[in-house]
Parts: C-alpha cells; structure tokens; sequence
C-alpha cells in the first residue's frame, strides 16, 4: 500500500522556492502541477482580504499570535520527560482517555491503530513556524496508536463564510486543537508512554483516514470528514503514542449515498473545486478535487473559504432518527433534504458582521 507523500499537498508544493534543487526535482516528477503551483507560489492569502486598513490594523492582531502559541506548546509537550515508571493500563482504558481528551476540550474522539500506510513517506517542510525544517525528511513510523479528537467550531461564525469571521472561527479551532493535544501528550508521557501530537503546522499522517478508521465520521464529497452531529464543520487533532488500547471501528451510517444526492458543497463552491467523482486512496473512498482552483479562491476572498462547511446539512444539523434508518430507507435523504432547503435554502449566509469585528467609528474618540 502506497504512503501519503506530504510533499505532493498543496501547501508544500506552493512553498518551495524557484530555482531551488527541490523545486526542480519536485516539477520534474510532476509538470502537470507546475504552472498553477507557480501562480501561486508564496502568496499570503489573508493580506488579499477586502477590507482597508483600518480594519487590518484592528483585527488582524486577534490570531497573528496564533502559531508562536502552538509553537510554544509543542515545545513544552516535546521536551516534556516521559516517566522511566511506566503505568500498566488494560485496553479498556481507551474509555478513560476518550473522556480524559474531551475533559481537555475535544468535541469528539475516536481511536485508531496507526500501520506503516498511516504516516507520510516525506514531510512537506511546511513546519517553519514551529523551527522545524522537514522537507523531505522520511517518516519512520513508530507510534501504533492514533487518539482522534475533533474541536467544533462556532456555527455563527462559519455561517458568514467566506467573509472573515469565518476565519476567525478556523484559526481558533486550530488553536483549541494545539492546547488538547499538548495536555494530552504530557499526560500519556507522565504515565511512561511515548506520545507527540499532529497540529496544524505539524503533521506526521493525514489526519483525514485516521478519523475515519477511528469511527468519528466518513469522508463525504468535500473531502472532509463529516460527522452526525457537527458535519465538516470541525477541525482535527490526533495524539500518537507507544499506548496500545482498544480501537474503534469505522462507522458507515450512508454517507456516501447522502451526498449523491446532496452535492450542495459542490453546487455552493465558489471555485468549483470539489466534484462528485470518486477515487479510491489506501481503500478509502474520496473525491477527485481540484486544490489550486480551492486555493484561488483563499487568495480572492482573504480567508479559507468555508462554504462546503456552512453549505452542509450535517453542519446546520440533520434529524437524527431519520438518518439512523438511511441505509434501509434512502428515501429517508430526500425528506430530510427537503426540511434542510425549507430551513436554510441552498446555502447558509449570514452577511450581518459580528460584533467582534463590528465598530462603529462614529463614536467615541481614537487613543
């Protein structure tokens, strides 16, 4: 079974520098990517957002903090001693630590075996902002098991996608993300296991089929894991560790056929990236997808888009004894497609600014 290469995601290939060695032996290998790699190569998204300056100057400040934050946990959960006692745990401890990772602020969390097909093959050198420099590093796999943990993010916030609070929603759940898998990490470590956790400028496997394999969501037409009871409307956070406990199972609960005839995150795309063709990866099923055409529209609106989020039912929320008996009564879709397009329409789209972000400069003087 063929590893991920993280070098090949998108963010990687938009980072490597013209000219260089990697760069060169990266397009020589795929020169159907280069050109639309090149249009977009190192460009900020978030500096294209529309709005002036003022507003840049204000509210720009909430997250630039962000990634020296997760920087600074990782380096504690990092250097942070593993115990030479270790604690014997039976398998049913996997109970504990789902509870105990939700008591750190996870939404939901499942448990998956991690095999050799788990992890990357490379690393994508998309690590600076924690001081790493990995591009190109080979994997070693050496963790056997994945804990899984989703953090939902603000519902009001995704229903403004893609104007900033959208953004805003994002870069907080990566920072909740960050905060439980350094509590985690320590814990496991205190009790004598090797633990390291995967964030959003850290990853040593695609955290997409692991949550899958440990039965929190499948993986719907976006490309995302949509859960029952959040949609994709989450991010996603994994410890590894040398802990072996017992591990959940995927869960089909009719996904697939769902979206078939859903598809409002591919009618909703601004950039027409998602499609409702299938592939199959590592005996998953995906989507083929466009990333650069997903990408472009980062660099138009000056945030990470969100609309197959909010255009999802499973985000705004779904009856959920009707979707217990789908896979015997798929007829069950339509209605609850009809009561989602009563509710909501095609598309959620709240255009009415928040009031983190609102201001009213008509009153009051400036410090």
């Amino acid at each position: 079974m063929k590893r991920y290469d993280e070098r090949e995601t998108l963010f990687s290939r938009v980072n490597l520098k013209q000219g260089t060695k990697e760069y060169n032996e990266f397009y020589q290998k795929h020169p159907e990517l280069k050109s639309s790699d090149d249009a977009q190569r190192r460009v900020s998204f978030r500096h294209a957002l529309r709005k002036d300056d003022r507003f840049k100057e204000r509210f720009f400040p909430i997250t630039k903090h962000n990634k020296n934050y997760i920087k600074h946990v990782f380096d504690m959960a990092e250097s942070y001693p593993i115990q030479s006692k270790r604690v014997p745990l039976p398998g049913s401890f996997a109970d504990n630590i789902k509870e105990i990772t939700k008591y750190y602020g996870a939404t939901d969390v499942g448990i998956a075996a991690l095999t050799d097909a788990s992890y990357y093959s490379h690393l994508g050198g998309v690590s600076e902002h924690i001081g790493k420099d990995t591009y190109g590093e080979p994997v070693v796999p050496h963790y056997r098991t994945a804990i899984v943990y989703t953090v939902a993010m603000d519902l009001p916030m995704i229903n403004r996608a893609p104007q900033y609070e959208e953004l805003l929603a994002t870069e907080e759940a990566y920072l909740r993300v960050a905060t439980i898998g350094s509590r985690l990490t320590m814990y496991l470590k205190e009790l004598g296991y090797q633990a390291m956790f995967n964030n959003s400028e850290y990853y040593l496997a695609p955290l997409v089929p692991l949550a899958q394999d440990a039965g929190l969501g499948q993986i719907g037409m976006c490309n995302h894991i949509v859960t029952k009871t959040h949609g994709n409307n989450i991010r996603l956070g994994a410890v590894f560790t040398t802990l072996r406990v017992d591990i959940d199972q995927p869960e089909d609960f009719g996904l697939t056929e769902f979206c078939k005839r859903c598809a409002l995150c591919l009618q909703n795309c601004p950039s027409k990236a998602i499609t409702h063709k299938t592939r199959i990866v590592n005996g998953r099923q995906f989507y083929k997808f466009h990333d650069n055409r997903c990408y472009d529209i980062w660099i138009k609106s000056g945030t990470d888009c969100g609309t197959c989020i909010s255009s999802c039912p499973f985000t705004q929320g779904v009856d959920q004894d009707k979707l217990s008996r789908i896979k015997e009564a798929p007829e069950l879709i339509d209605e609850m497609m009809n009561e989602h397009y009563q509710r909501y329409g095609r598309r959620v789209f709240d255009k009415v600014e928040m009031d983190i972000i609102k201001v009213d400069d008509d009153n009051g003087q400036d410090n």
